[in-house]
């Protein structure tokens, strides 16, 4: 591979169809999460959902396989206490390290909105990124003052060319073309720059990522915590990879191969986040939907009514095994433990009845499906569905109880 003589004369296509394409919807996405309004306690498993995903993308790509369920747990115990065996404790603090850098960027955004990007703040970032880690060779916050390789890449080598390249580059990205560009196109660049100069003797594809998430967090992208492109990344290392020898060794000087891949890439993970958050929303809607199905039903009121709104409100997005629900292994087990199995397939088959529930063998969970009818439809289809005869007490249900008399 040869070298790429790092400059600062490099382009990007703004005006691209799909360049254009990907910002409106990167825009629109994090407008529509951001006006999605949910409750503190889902926010903070959202945050923490997105956290986890991001530390354990942008320590992944750099071959740390840890499992979601292992940076879970990580996360939720004290930095002393011990997760991973004596051998794996390297890619543990590396985990611990990059989540720390993730509260840290929102702490300082939320103190000063508006820092631009310098040399100090990268500094600070990759020592936050390496400290306490033993890296050959790697001084946390320091530049490196020797040739490394990255994979077959071939970054710029002596101490002297790192430090000239990252002045020139902090005072081209603050002063000159990027200050025109898209502020999350902004984010890729600065990202394309940090990993090719790649300026340290360790981390530096996490501190070039977490400079990115910075920038991206800055832009207000980050709409319901900390989003970041390390996961897209780590799920498409190869591609990654392939991209940024591309735009240094085929496309040079145009970054737009590199920047469209990763605004594709953020639109993505938006439209994730998106879903997710639309999920927990369902959920809420169909928890206000099956009490107005019991009201309807005169149900509520009644010990048997109680009863089925406290198990329908403690339904969640996962399934519930029939089997463990009889054995008592369930938290809903409480309701029916002074009942007969009688009276639980009885509650089951009216919650079954009124499309409240779906079974299917041995699991039974919440029906949120029955939602969609409360959105927004094409004429086409309110047309059809007005003129199909016969609809379900359930369905008609919320409507017809605010007609009761009181």
């Amino acid at each position: 591979m040869p070298r790429w003589d790092a400059h600062f004369n490099m382009r990007v296509n703004s005006s691209h169809p799909r360049i254009l394409q990907t910002v409106a919807q990167i825009k629109a996405l994090a407008s529509v999460i951001r006006n999605i309004p949910i409750p503190p306690h889902v926010q903070e498993r959202l945050d923490h959902l997105n956290v986890l995903r991001a530390v354990r993308g942008t320590t992944g790509i750099e071959g740390t396989e840890l499992s979601e369920e292992e940076v879970s747990k990580i996360l939720q115990v004290p930095p002393r206490q011990r997760v991973l065996p004596r051998s794996r404790a390297r890619e543990e603090k590396e985990v611990r390290n990059a989540h720390v850098l993730m509260r840290r960027v929102g702490q300082m955004l939320s103190t000063n909105p508006d820092a631009p990007l310098s040399e100090a703040l990268i500094h600070l970032f990759h020592k936050i990124l390496t400290e306490e880690i033993e890296y050959p060779y790697n001084t946390p916050g320091l530049y490196r003052t020797f040739p490394v390789q990255a994979g077959s890449y071939v970054p710029p080598e002596s101490g002297e060319d790192i430090r000239r390249l990252m002045s020139e580059f902090i005072q081209w990205f603050n002063t000159r073309e990027p200050t025109g560009w898209d502020r999350v196109i902004r984010a890729i660049v600065a990202h394309f720059y940090i990993v090719s100069i790649h300026p340290f003797g360790d981390g530096n594809g996490r501190t070039s990522r977490a400079v990115e998430s910075y920038l991206l967090y800055q832009a207000g992208v980050n709409a319901r915590g900390f989003y970041s492109l390390a996961n897209y990344y780590y799920r498409r290392r190869p591609e990654y990879v392939e991209k940024l020898d591309l735009t240094r060794f085929q496309t040079d000087p145009d970054l737009t191969p590199f920047v469209l891949f990763g605004l594709e890439g953020l639109v993505e993970e938006l439209e994730a986040v998106h879903e997710e958050i639309l999920s927990e929303v369902r959920l809420i809607s169909f928890r206000d939907f099956a009490r107005e199905t019991l009201l309807f039903h005169n149900k509520l009121g009644t010990h048997v009514g109680a009863r089925l709104l406290m198990f329908l409100l403690g339904l969640e997005q996962e399934p519930v095994s029939l089997r463990v629900l009889r054995t008592g292994g369930h938290t809903l087990s409480a309701l029916y433990a002074d009942v007969t199995s009688k009276t639980l397939m009885r509650d089951i088959n009216f919650l079954t009845q009124h499309q409240l529930v779906l079974v299917q063998g041995d699991e039974l969970r919440a029906n949120l499906g029955i939602m969609t009818q409360f959105t927004a439809q094409p004429p086409s289809r309110l047309r059809s569905r007005a003129a199909t005869p016969g609809r379900s007490p359930a369905r008609a249900a919320p409507r017809r109880a605010r007609r009761r008399p009181r």
